[in-house]
């Protein structure tokens, strides 16, 4: 089994990257997961409002998904890495550490064969009707993806803008992983 995620921040791309890898390749055994319906369900705040209750409940969740798979491919569109950048930011906004939540974060990181980077250009690659302060949140969030890859050394692929080259170099690096 290879697990894939994908990391960004909002409207980079990552769920319409999955979509239309999963349509060039019918013949793979791929379970998609998104990590979105959590998000709604968890009892913590998230988000703007992040708090490490919620990023510790998120890990937990992600951690239960990694078991019971059934597909050749798990191809998840946020990771562990997501939720690290969460929880700096969740720790500058409380000015509170917990370097237990930090080290599950990357731990949960090691879980995954590769995670692969959407990191922000000039401009988004999807159509989006965003309020301006959603789009300042996204970028900032974008700055704690980058810390946490930079500070704790976080193996990630990145990916471009393109979306057809986002599906070749997906579909190239999983050749290398199994049959497609």
């Amino acid at each position: 089994m290879t697990r894939i995620g994908l990391s960004g921040t909002n409207w980079t791309g990552k769920t319409e990257t999955i979509k239309r890898f999963v349509i060039e390749h019918p013949k793979l055994r791929i379970e998609t997961v998104s990590l979105s319906p959590l998000v709604a369900k968890c009892p913590f705040p998230m988000g703007r409002e992040q708090t490490l209750e919620g990023s510790q409940w998120m890990l937990e969740q992600v951690k239960m998904l990694t078991y019971g798979h059934q597909k050749d491919i798990q191809l998840f569109d946020r990771t562990p890495l997501d939720i690290l950048a969460f929880t700096l930011y969740a720790e500058d906004r409380s000015n509170k550490k917990n370097a237990s939540i930090i080290e599950e974060a990357i731990n949960q990181t090691k879980l995954f064969d590769t995670i692969f980077y959407l990191g922000l250009w000039d401009s988004w690659p999807v159509n989006m009707n965003a309020s301006l302060e959603k789009v300042c949140f996204a970028r900032l969030m974008d700055s704690y993806l980058r810390k946490a890859i930079e500070d704790f050394g976080i193996h990630v692929v990145p990916l471009p803008w393109q979306l057809s080259e986002r599906n070749r170099l997906l579909s190239e690096h999983l050749m290398g992983t199994i049959s497609i």
